[in-house]
């Protein structure tokens, strides 16, 4: 089950590496509007991943054998197709993916009769690929990865489960991108189980790339940030682990002469307010009461001087749409939409000697996968318990 205890990074050094300024280009250059279209898109593993973690060792077995029964129920093969047809609707130049999964449900160690044997990645790219080669991956970060766990299916058969998450970046065939980086958060939540590795924690991560779009220079950057922990008693380590997480994030990004644009799974609305009641190491072995940034605050600047990414779907042309992008039913199954959060969020930021008009001229953006067209034939599941979030940006950027 989850450790009380957390391995946090965020504190004095983060601070001062996020508060960290470039230098000035000796010579200005020049910028020009760029036409970007990105998507950002949590692909749902298909169950309760983390129920098995959560639970007593001797509660293992069930709550493993329920969640592949939800895996099974939940039919990524058939939510793929309709991913990728999301996809195609916009035909992004960037996709950022989190939770791609692989899911191995073998009869032996070996892993050589494996009755589920998925890769997500892999079988999107069929879907999306199936008459011509248009998306490639270009950055992936591995976080979670487990083998061969004892469990059994739903009908009592032993099994031995393997499972890999990653996140990926997609790029289209016409864009360039180089200097891809893949790295895991340091900000951890210990996981303490006799049936998983010593010192197992649930990794997040990010990945970037440079990115060349007709001419223009972009650093795109996708990221799963840990989730709140919301109503468990473990809510306070949760959230000093976001917020670790988070600042992490703009310390590795900083300083840069690109302008950015930052997509992924947050697990933070801005309603969450700035600052919220978390646990801090006292530096002795426990634990102090404290408050600790939201990831979105940390990312709109109202945290760390100097830092400041604008939440592109505020800026965006239209009629007012709330943004809804989490969650429907764990089984994919509800009738009606369930959405009721914004936390899988797009932001971009100009680069650091950028001087002029607003750098965002032009946001055109908007929710997928979250209306009952959407949903798969013929099991009739949403696509994800995640909508996604297209956006067609027009920035200053450097010639």
């Amino acid at each position: 089950m989850f450790r009380k205890g957390l391995t946090l990074s965020f504190v004095t050094a983060a601070l001062l590496l996020a508060t960290s300024t470039a230098a000035q280009a000796d010579d200005r250059r020049s910028f020009r509007a760029g036409q970007l279209r990105v998507v950002t898109q949590n692909l749902y593993v298909g169950g309760d991943i983390l129920l098995p973690l959560s639970v007593p060792p001797e509660q293992f077995p069930a709550a493993a054998a329920e969640v592949i029964g939800q895996i099974l129920a939940t039919n990524y093969p058939e939510r793929a197709i309709e991913l990728a047809e999301l996809l195609r609707h916009d035909w992004p130049h960037l996709v950022g993916l989190q939770e791609v999964y692989i899911v191995k449900i073998c009869l032996d160690e070996t892993q050589l009769v494996c009755p589920l044997d998925q890769d997500y990645l892999e079988i999107l790219l069929d879907n999306l690929n199936h008459r011509f080669s248009w998306y490639r991956e270009v950055a992936t970060v591995t976080n979670i990865d487990l083998q061969n766990l004892p469990a059994t299916l739903p009908d009592g058969t032993p099994v031995y489960v393997s499972i890999t998450d990653r996140d990926v970046i997609l790029a289209h065939r016409f864009v360039r991108t180089d200097n891809a980086i893949a790295e895991n958060y340091q900000t951890v939540l210990p996981v303490e189980n006799p049936l998983l590795p010593p010192d197992f924690a649930v990794l997040r991560g990010y990945t970037m790339v440079d990115a060349v779009v007709w001419g223009r220079e972009y650093r795109f950057v996708n990221t799963h940030l840990e989730v709140r922990g919301e109503g468990s008693d473990l809510e306070p380590f949760f959230r000093a682990v976001q917020a670790g997480q988070a600042l992490e994030l703009v310390s590795a990004l900083q300083p840069d002469t690109h302008a950015q644009v930052v997509v992924g799974d947050f697990n933070s609305d801005p309603l969450d307010g700035p600052i919220v009641d978390c646990l801090l190491p006292d530096g002795m072995g426990g634990f102090v009461p404290s408050i600790c940034p939201t990831p979105y605050a940390v990312m709109a600047g109202a945290i760390v001087p100097g830092v400041a990414y604008t939440d592109v779907w505020l800026e965006r042309r239209g009629p007012f749409d709330f943004g809804y992008t989490c969650c429907q039913a764990t089984l994919l199954d509800n009738v009606i939409s369930q959405l009721d959060e914004r936390i899988d969020l797009i932001w971009a930021r100009q680069a650091t000697d950028y001087v002029g008009p607003p750098f965002l001229r032009s946001v055109r953006a908007n929710v997928i996968g979250e209306e009952p067209r959407d949903k798969t034939f013929p099991s009739g599941l949403w696509p994800s318990d995640h909508a996604g979030v297209s956006a067609k940006i027009i920035l200053f950027t450097p010639k």
